[in-house]
Formats: structure tokens, sequence, C-alpha cells
């Protein structure tokens, strides 16, 4: 077989990939997500049970399909008005629409006597405070509530609820729009929306779409501010910016790549076999992934885009390899594949134990890519018999660098004692701080996030805000425990927002009607009486049950309740108190639980980051286990000692510049996996020119690869290449060292 055969035939392998590939994308469907906040698979806590936790997953989700845009200056009304005939008319999208005042009154005026404020139930006890309570509530005569409930319920009963209401929420209702307006300001128009469509593709054209509207808006209104925020836009940018940085990064490593080969090696062949196992390495690991995985992230793709520098180191020993000796192997590189392969797999298999299907997924991607690489350059490369030739430059280079450090080898001690003294002064001048907060997964852009702060203010108000879910056996039960958690926030100058705020428990309507039955019987209205010219109507003698509300105009304004076993369960927002004083108070109730999904991601993220040093451990174990077994006590020792200073200076040279989270350990794992490989090369054949060049061949790409992802907009990617970044560089000093001077020629 000619050789030109050969070269093509090595092609066959990553096109076998190729199709399995294609064939399991076309029969199995998969799922891409871009959820920022999906990617931490959050597990029940003893402070919140199984029902509690899944109970908020489904309450959270429905608000998490939440839109909301913002309208404020000249012609705002026309361009809210415009907008929302555009989300009406969209597929994907439901517009929920405000009810009118006169609508809301209508609705609750077959109830008067059962709904009433507790300003109202307290002034019913005495004629005097009624007859002060009732003046000052007619002279209220610019409130809508007023003029759109008087004519059915006279006796202001209906009017005290529906104004309180009205009140204890950040937004007014004019003309079936909501308003925030804050003193002298002019008025701010929001509109809601919720989204329906479910895949990421839909999500993300349905974001465009709505960014393009908005900006036509913009241009059509030039003197109207208009906003958006919402999980769906958060998302679209999120994976915008992964798709950017993975096209961009991947293509600028296969390009550097490329130079370094070519730079250090002859002819475009080493290059078309480094591009052939590159290839091969991602389709296997994307292979894997299809078939073990049902929904995948796109920043498991970004983090994959990793295994371009890994996978080629196996191509460029073996084609440095072959500039040796070129009808086969070596026996010191087929072992050291072997346990560069074997080794690197440990150090990812610790992914595997990280609670966020992220990491889980790169490491499948990653295992199963360097054994299809590895698969490829040790079995099939070999076939096309094609020999290397390293330039001249390349390997007079080499020879000067094995040179430099056989003499600082002689040093080694000093140079130990320097490494550990700076580390040392470094931890002197900033102790490791830790910062694991879930910002880090926050890849959103100021003008977004600013635009959710503003909706935030109008929603919700000033100062922190919290969620609490609450539950009972019953409907009935549910809205009473959520009653006892309004009382206590009022009682403390908070505001609640809940079921309980528009549908009081029959409980206490009950109780509301009774005692203004008596009042009726006392006389009470009869002032009113005379300043209407008639009898009041008698009460309704009915009560508001759920089933009614559902079926009312505020049933789509309120998170309706969902039920988990035996429980129903609801949740509420409580603002303008603090946390300490809500958390304590809930602390004393089972059926009721403080939500706050950042505090709880955070922490979870933290709880990760601590038992992640315990699975590190065993992978250090693991690897002085492996170093020991092949090269010996006193030889693999040595490795393990350089292996461990370089790691420590690493460590205290990121604390320096930001404290440590999550991601720079998982860097660290990887620096960890990537340095075994440079020591298990330097002890099989460290005295060779062709070695040196390998590695620092693998050195430069894996740098090429890791340097983009520091550019990255997500924080955590960003953190996670500077720790693999600084890694790279202080191992590829440091492992050289670990070699004996007697097994160098110079001596």
């Amino acid at each position: 077989m000619s050789s030109w055969a050969r070269s093509v035939g090595i092609v066959l392998w990553p096109t076998f990939l190729l199709l399995c590939t294609v064939a399991v994308w076309t029969l199995k469907e998969v799922r891409i997500s871009a959820d920022m906040m999906a990617l931490l698979e959050r597990q029940p806590t003893q402070a919140l049970d199984a029902q509690f936790y899944n109970a908020q997953q489904q309450l959270s989700s429905t608000a998490q399909n939440q839109l909301v845009f913002s309208f404020s200056g000249k012609t705002a009304v026309n361009a809210y008005h415009e907008l929302a005939q555009q989300l009406q008319q969209h597929p994907s999208l439901k517009v929920k629409v405000q009810p009118t005042l006169k609508r809301i009154a209508e609705f609750y005026q077959p109830y008067r006597g059962a709904l009433m404020s507790e300003g109202y139930q307290q002034a019913l006890r005495s004629p005097t405070a009624f007859s002060h309570y009732a003046q000052r509530q007619l002279s209220q005569t610019a409130s809508p509530w007023l003029s759109s409930s008087i004519s059915d319920d006279p006796s202001l009963a209906t009017f005290s609820f529906l104004d309180t209401f009205a009140t204890g929420q950040q937004l007014g209702l004019v003309d079936g729009k909501l308003q925030w307006r804050q003193g002298d300001k002019p008025p701010v128009w929001l509109l809601v929306s919720e989204v329906t469509t479910a895949t990421i593709w839909q999500n993300n054209a349905l974001a465009a779409e709505l960014v393009n509207a908005v900006r036509a808006l913009r241009q059509a209104h030039p003197e109207t501010e208009i906003e958006y925020s919402g999980v769906l836009f958060h998302n679209s940018e999120n994976a915008e910016q992964a798709q950017w940085e993975m096209n961009r990064f991947g293509l600028a490593s296969l390009v550097l790549l490329a130079v370094f080969v070519l730079l250090a090696i002859r002819g475009v062949w080493p290059l078309w076999v480094s591009l052939l196992t590159v290839s091969s390495a991602v389709l296997a690991g994307a292979l894997a992934l299809l078939l073990l995985r049902q929904q995948l992230h796109v920043l498991s793709l970004v983090f994959a885009t990793t295994l371009i520098g890994v996978a080629i180191d196996y191509a460029l020993h073996a084609l440095s390899d072959r500039a040796k000796k070129s009808n086969s192997y070596s026996v010191a590189l087929k072992r050291g594949l072997l346990l560069a392969l074997g080794s690197t797999a440990l150090g990812y298999a610790c992914f595997f134990t990280a609670p966020m299907s992220l990491l889980q997924d790169v490491a499948i991607f990653i295992v199963a890519g360097l054994c299809g690489a590895w698969f490829f350059v040790r079995f099939v490369v070999i076939r096309a018999q094609r020999p290397t030739q390293l330039r001249p430059l390349a390997l007079s280079t080499a020879d000067c660098a094995l040179t430099l450090f056989a003499r600082l080898r002689r040093r080694k001690g000093a140079i130990a004692l320097t490494l550990a003294g700076v580390s040392g002064l470094l931890l002197s001048v900033q102790w490791p701080q830790v910062n694991d907060s879930i910002a880090s997964f926050n890849a959103s852009s100021a003008q977004l996030m600013q635009a959710q702060k503003r909706h935030h203010l109008y929603l919700n108000g000033d100062g922190p805000t919290f969620q609490v879910l609450v539950r009972g056996e019953s409907i009935e039960q549910l809205l009473i425990n959520e009653e006892r958690v309004r009382s206590f926030v009022q009682l403390h100058q908070g505001r609640f927002q809940g079921l309980s705020v528009a549908l009081p428990s029959q409980q206490s309507q009950q109780q509301a009607l009774t005692l203004y039955r008596q009042a009726q019987q006392q006389g009470r209205f009869s002032f009113l009486a005379q300043l209407r010219g008639a009898a009041l109507p008698a009460d309704a003698n009915t009560l508001l049950s759920y089933e009614q509300f559902a079926q009312g105009p505020l049933a789509d304004v309120f998170l309706a309740p969902i039920k988990q076993g035996p429980y129903f369960y609801s949740l509420s927002t409580v603002s303008a108190l603090e946390h300490a004083s809500l958390s304590g108070y809930l602390a004393e109730f089972e059926d009721m639980q403080l939500v706050d999904v950042p505090g709880q991601l955070s922490a979870m993220l933290a709880h990760f980051h601590h038992s992640i040093h315990w699975a590190l451990a065993l992978a250090v174990l693991a690897i002085a286990i492996v170093f020991i077994a092949f090269f010996g006590l006193r030889r693999g020792a040595a490795m393990v000692a350089w292996l461990a200073l370089g790691a420590l200076l690493v460590v205290t040279l990121i604390a320096v510049v930001m404290p440590l989270s999550v991601f720079h350990t998982l860097g660290l794992i990887l620096v960890l996996a990537l340095a075994v490989d440079y020591f298990i090369f330097y002890q099989q054949s460290g005295r060779q020119p062709t070695t040196f060049v390998a590695i620092s061949l693998s050195a430069l790409s894996s740098l090429a690869v890791f340097a983009m992802l520091v550019f990255s907009n997500t924080p955590a990617i960003s953190q996670f290449g500077a720790a693999v970044l600084i890694g790279l560089i202080v191992v590829y000093w440091v492992a050289p060292l670990s070699i004996e001077n007697k097994n160098d020629k110079s001596d």
C-alpha cells in the first residue's frame, strides 16, 4: 500500500466516529440548555425537606417564564400598546391582561361584609371610632376604588378591603395597565408576559425577536425609555456568549496549534495527524455525551474545548517519537501514552463527584475524548508508517534547554527551598480567601442586570426581598398559615404579597362577617344610611372560596398554589424586613420555609468546594501510588514532592490576585492531570531532545487553549482558565527538576 493510501486511510477512524455521532444525534432527542441556575442539581437539605424542595422547584419554574417590559417617557403609553399588541399576536407568549378597577370591585361585591381591612374591623368595635373612620374614607374622593365600590357596598367594607389591598402593592392599576410612580416623577408602565416555548433554540429565537422589537420601538419613540428583563433574556445572552466563545476560542486554539506544530516539525503530515487526533477526541467525547445524556448545557461545550489542548499531547509525543524510529513506536512511548491516559482520566474522574451536571458532562466528554485520541494515535497513526523530522532550530533549542535544566537540577535543593519560601511569603502577604458565590455563573450584560434591578424595585420595592414557602393540608389551612406570616410582617412594618392578600381564609371571612352583622344590629351604619338616603343592603351572606377566586379577574395576578403529596403549597414575597427577623420567626413553624435560591446555590457550591478537596486528596494519593508503582519509591516520592510544591505555589499565586473559588480548585485538578503527563514522559525518556520538544509543544498548545478561557465573560470559566494558565507555567518549569541527573548525558 502506498504512503498516500495509508495517509488517507487514517481518516477512517474519525469518519466512523462522525457517522456514529450523526446517527445518535438524529435518532435521539437531546435538549440543549442555557439556564445558568439549573447547573447545580439542588438537593434537599435538613432545612428544606424533599416535599418543600419539590414544591419550590415547581413554583419557581413558573416565575422563570415571566418577562417584564417597562416604559417611561412622553410616548410611553403608545409604546406600551404597540408592544402589547405584538406580544398578544405571538404564539409563544401569553400576555397577562390586567383587569380594570371596576371589574375587580364587581367581583368582590357579592361578598360584602365578609371582606374588610384590619383598620375597618377595629373601627367597627366603637361607634365614635367608626364614624371618624368612615368620614376619613369618604373624604378620599380621588380614590378610584371608592368610586368603583361605594355604589354596591355603601358600608365601605369592600372599599376598605380593596384600598388596603391596593396600598400593599407596589404598583397601581390605571386603565388596565400596571403603573409605578414615585412622588412627582413621571410614571413607569409595566407590561408582563409569560413564555410558553420550551427548547433553547425556540427561546433564543424568541429572545432575539423581542430584542429587535424593543429596538424598533426605541427608534420609533426616541423620548421613551424601554427596558426588558426575564430569565429568557439572561439565558439567551449566556447562550450567545457561550457560542461566541466556543467558536472564537476553538478557532484561535486550532490556529495557534497549527503554528506551533509547523514551527517545530517539518511538513504538513504532523499537522494532518494533529488535526485528526483532535477530531477523533472531539467526536468520541460528543458521541459519549449523546449516548449518556438527555440534556446538555452550552457551557459544557465551552469547558470541553479544553480537550483540544490535552488530546493533542498524544499526537505530539507520537510524532516526536517517530522522528527517532520510523517503523514503530518505542516501548517508552507506548508505556507513557498508556500511563498518561490513565492518570489524566483519573484526574478528570474527580469531576464526577461534583453536584453539577456541567462538570459531570465535561468529565464524560474529556475522558471519552482522550480514549478516542489514544486509540487513534496508538493503533491508527502507526499504520501510516510516515516518518517525521524535527526542525534543527527545535532540536538545538531542546539541547540548550536540557543543559540548562541539568544545571538547575544540581541546585534543586536550593530551588525547592526558594519555591517553598516564596509560597510562604505569599501566604503571609495574603492568606487564601474563598468566594463561592453563585454569581460566578452570571455572564449577562450590565444593561440587562440594571433593568432587572429596576424591575425588581417596581415590583417589590426597596430593601431586601425574600420568598416564603407555606404549606397546609388544605387550601383553607394554607391561607391561615399565610395570614400568620402576613400579620408578623405587617407588625414589623414589612410588606407582604401573597394569595391571602386577595383571598382571606374562610376563617377570617367568617369572623369579619360576624363582626359586620353585630355592627349592623347595633346601628353602626345608620349615619351612612342617612347620607345615602336609603337603608344599606344586607350582607351577602356568602364567603369567597378558592374555586370562585380562581375564576375571577385576579387569578392570573397571583401565583396559584400547587399540591405535592398531602399538602398544598404557596409562594409569597416579603420585603422591607430583616433576614434574621423573618428567618427566626419562620423557624418556629414546620409549615413555613424561607426560600433564598441564590443563597442556597452559593451554600451548596461552597459545600461542594469543601468536599471536593477530599476527591482531590484521593486523586493525589492515586497518582502517588501510580508513580511509586511504576518508578520506584525514591523516584516516585520525589515526583510527588515536586508536584505538591508546584501546586502550593500555584495556589498562593492565585490567592494574591483574587479569592479562591471552586473553579480554581477544578482548574488545579486539571493542572495536576496535565502535570502527571509531563512527569511521566520526563521519567520515561527525559534526556531526549525529542521528549523536550513534545512536552514544550504540549505546554504551548494547552496554554493556547486555556489562555483563551481567561478572557471569558463568565467568571466561572475565567477563573478555571486562570488557574490552569498559572498552573501550567509553574508545572512546565518544575517537571524537569524531578529527573535524576545521573540519567542525563551531560553528566
